[in-house]
């Protein structure tokens, strides 16, 4: 009788229960489905009793207003939409969110501004004039896009903006000189692009980046990577927003520390065919501090603690 009684008590053991999790991402042919998969398996790697799954979005803003209703318990946002809703500004401002906390930024996602190689357009000027693509209104694309060229002095009714159904088409067949993304890098679109044409990218650096991210906590200095994409053979500066792992303050500090925990632990794993993993954060040092745009989760912030108590941080 002494073996069953033992097995019992280990089944009711706190720490052997097994956790669900559901976490918001995008389309599910998108980069925050794919990343947040993968993250879901090595963490149910690394702790087999976590189990924790996407769940296909329309994007960030979806996920946060879900993330408000309480119907999802964690959600990857970008970086901007996130700092907005937690101070109530922009679509947020009649619904603030200043519970939100943050795990862990995933990837940094460059604004990666693409052009034929054999186009007329050399300069971001010469954006303000050509019949572009900046994303849908309303967008995270088309909010980043309008950001930069406000520093350019060109405001939304300025620009010759196009709405496109296929932008890899659109391009390469001249119905539009440009098209921009706020997304990491392989990305499946512009992949799609260099197979129909030679394509190259925009730079955003110097003094035009510098007054673009001055006093803005959401978006850094970051690269479109080399050698990914045929022709492209170095790097191209831009900026960038964080893809960002969020819950609520309300979330226990024991589960938000536990799928931290089992996420990252065996991030050396991560599968490198994986959309966005050329701007994957792969050192945890990079992964929290300021890069993170709201207040980090205590149940996080415990996790980074140790790493760094450990020296690997």
């Amino acid at each position: 009788m002494k073996l069953p009684i033992l097995l019992l008590a280990l089944l009711w053991q706190p720490s052997l229960h097994a956790v669900s999790v559901t976490i918001g991402t995008g389309g599910e042919q998108g980069i925050y489905y794919q990343v947040i998969k993968e993250f879901c398996r090595l963490a149910h790697k690394s702790d087999p009793t976590v189990q924790c799954k996407p769940q296909a979005s329309s994007g960030s803003i979806e996920n946060l207003r879900l993330l408000q209703a309480g119907e999802i318990p964690y959600a990857l946002v970008q970086s901007d939409w996130l700092y907005q809703a937690s101070q109530g500004t922009g679509p947020f401002a009649r619904q603030p969110q200043p519970e939100l906390r943050t795990l862990f930024a995933t990837h940094a996602e460059p604004f990666t501004i693409v052009v034929r190689a054999d186009g007329d357009i050399t300069t971001l000027e010469q954006l303000k004039l050509a019949p572009i693509d900046m994303g849908l209104k309303n967008s995270g694309t088309r909010q980043t896009a309008l950001a930069l060229f406000s520093v350019l002095g060109a405001k939304e009714q300025d620009l010759d903006l196009k709405s496109v159904a296929n932008l890899s088409e659109a391009l390469c067949s001249k119905q539009i000189d440009a098209y921009g993304l706020v997304m990491g890098h392989p990305n499946r679109i512009v992949l799609e692009t260099s197979k129909r044409c030679a394509i190259r990218f925009m730079s955003v650096e110097g003094a035009i980046r510098e007054q673009l991210l001055q006093g803005v906590k959401y978006y850094q200095r970051s690269q479109i990577p080399a050698r990914i994409y045929p022709g492209n053979l170095k790097a191209t500066p831009t900026f960038a927003i964080a893809a960002t792992l969020v819950t609520n303050a309300i979330t226990p500090d024991k589960d938000v520390y536990r799928l931290t925990k089992a996420m990252l632990s065996q991030q050396t794993s991560f599968n490198e065919q994986t959309y966005g993993y050329a701007n994957l954060f792969h050192k945890a040092r990079n992964k929290t501090g300021p890069v993170l745009s709201v207040t980090q989760h205590p149940g996080a912030a415990r996790y980074f603690e140790e790493l760094k108590a450990a020296g690997k941080l």
